[in-house]
């Protein structure tokens, strides 16, 4: 036994060392050339030349001079390529905890053995930026699958949460940006996305909120917020929502007519504290009339306290009008099928190669950002709008 603990002692020592530089001497530099090189990302001048690495507390900096005539968005390109590059090997999953885990009173050698055998595959990931400079950024780890909707999420006033990065929690508000765009296959956390930006305005805001839902997958995603007082519309078919669209325009008009009587700019200079949300979930589904509708509000509604968020699992160039991209700065995009559909809604591609996780998504804003979405669980919905629903009475919803 004596034996088999000194040997053990002494194989976790070369476990320790061999972990050490194995890390210390992995070149991810030589593997980036090396990619960029077979991807054809090189002239005639030569390939991409490393002009300094900085090592920080999240990932490693790798900062490359780029060859005349090529462009960062060719490098962008090929962004796949370069993580499934540097993920292309497993490594062993030797730590102290598993040496602590030994059971002495079993075959110590063989436990030993398997540790050292055991491996697990990379998942380093890369954030690539240009400033002048090619910067590639590598994360060890990517994200987690799941991060659990929690209060220290929470803001103040018209702040939510977005999603994790491999860093931080990014988050959007909606004072700044009046309007967001969201889109997404079936399947992949569009909708669990909505709800969860409405519980987090209720909980955040509930004397200062007014909701306008238009859900034309029958409902059954917003329904459950259409009777809290927050509430003001709710539409669950295409003529429901032309009227309801109609009723905000003419609420819209009405508002900016009386801030332009008095001289003010918007609802914020006025001092108005209310704002009204208007969701619209599969908005592929509305009326040329509607469309034209949600045009207006993405143009005007800014200033009469109207912000929009505008969803679709079908995004195309007439499911997402110009105008209405144009106007909307602020983009969660989940996974979709197609490279045409990514560009409909990031004006580029890359939703398509998003892996399929839900609530894996690219949020943009001046520039693209891969987020994990938090997941909010019915029951925490429930806790959260209860208090605001309105008491049913006979015949109706008693207000």
């Amino acid at each position: 036994m004596i034996y088999e603990i000194l040997t053990t002692s002494s194989m976790a020592a070369i476990a320790g060392s061999t972990y050490f530089f194995r890390n210390k001497n992995s070149n991810d530099h030589e593997k980036i050339k090396t990619i960029a090189d077979a991807a054809g990302l090189k002239t005639k001048e030569g390939t991409i030349r490393i002009y300094r690495k900085v090592k920080k507390k999240d990932y490693t900096e790798y900062i490359y001079k780029i060859p005349l005539g090529l462009s960062f968005k060719q490098f962008q390109e090929h962004k796949q390529l370069f993580i499934d590059g540097l993920n292309n090997k497993s490594q062993s999953d030797i730590n102290l905890k598993n040496f602590k885990n030994i059971d002495w009173k079993g075959d110590v050698i063989k436990q030993v053995k398997d540790i050292f055998n055991n491996r697990v595959k990379l998942d380093k990931q890369i954030e690539m930026e240009y400033d002048g400079m090619l910067r590639f950024k590598i994360y060890e780890k990517g994200l987690d699958t799941m991060y659990p909707f929690n209060e220290v999420m929470l803001q103040n006033k018209w702040v939510v949460p977005i999603g994790y990065t491999y860093k931080d929690l990014l988050t959007h508000d909606f004072e700044k940006r009046p309007h967001m765009i969201v889109a997404g296959a079936t399947g992949f956390g569009k909708s669990e996305f909505l709800k969860l930006l409405v519980s987090v305005l209720v909980k955040q805001q509930p004397n200062h909120l007014r909701l306008h839902l238009i859900d034309l997958k029958g409902g059954n995603e917003l329904g459950p917020f259409k009777d809290m007082k927050q509430c003001v519309n709710f539409a669950r078919e295409s003529k429901g929502a032309k009227r309801v669209l109609e009723d905000i325009q003419k609420d819209m008009n009405r508002k900016l007519d009386d801030l332009f009587e008095k001289g003010i700019k918007d609802v914020k200079r006025a001092g108005q504290q209310e704002r009204d949300f208007v969701f619209i979930d599969e908005s592929a589904d509305l009326d040329e009339d509607s469309r034209d509708i949600v045009v207006d509000i993405a143009r005007r509604g800014r200033s009469a306290g109207y912000r929009l968020i505008y969803a679709t699992q079908y995004p195309t160039n007439e499911t997402l009008p110009s105008q209405v991209r144009a106007n909307i700065g602020a983009r969660v995009c989940f996974r979709l099928e197609t490279n045409t559909q990514s560009r409909a809604v990031l004006d580029e591609g890359g939703a398509e190669e998003l892996p399929e996780i839900e609530g894996r998504a690219i949020f943009r804003r001046v520039k693209n950002h891969i987020v994990q979405t938090p997941y909010i669980e019915e029951k925490e919905i429930d806790e959260i709008i209860g208090p605001h629903i309105r008491i049913k009475a006979k015949g109706g919803i008693q207000c």
